[in-house]
């Protein structure tokens, strides 16, 4: 038997990364030619970058007015109020204790965010042989 190596999720990997860099280079060179006229041929990567920047000065001229921001009193009134809602969880016992809500809040977080966190190590791990196997590297 002959032992194939197959396109593994590294080599797609590779290739979809080079796929998303041309489709998203062609969007940019064909944009600015559309909207500033400079013939593709021209452009380089910092002109665009410069010609983008202008034209978020100009769209940021447009906006009317100035956008809310949240004052200090106004964030201090929020996390009180989840600091309380957080704290009616744990019940009476957490009132004697400093910072009771944000301990329940990062509880909460870390146990949604593990499972997730736990595939993407894991997947990581994987990286190495993968892309051993992509470049015919093998141990001895």
């Amino acid at each position: 038997m002959s032992a194939t190596v197959g396109p593994g999720d590294a080599t797609l990997a590779l290739v979809d990364v080079r796929v998303r860099s041309l489709l998203m280079r062609e969007a940019r060179r064909r944009a600015v030619s559309g909207v500033f006229g400079i013939p593709a041929e021209e452009q380089s990567f910092l002109v665009t970058l410069l010609l983008l920047g202008a034209a978020a000065t100009v769209l940021r001229g447009l906006v009317p007015g100035h956008l809310p921001h949240a004052q200090g009193a106004d964030a201090a009134v929020a996390g009180s109020v989840v600091n309380t809602a957080l704290r009616g969880i744990a019940g009476a016992p957490s009132s004697a204790m400093p910072l009771a809500g944000g301990l329940i809040a990062l509880a909460m977080v870390s146990h949604s965010v593990r499972p997730t966190l736990a595939v993407c190590v894991h997947e990581i791990c994987k990286l190495p042989r993968e892309f051993e196997a992509v470049l015919g590297v093998r141990h001895r």
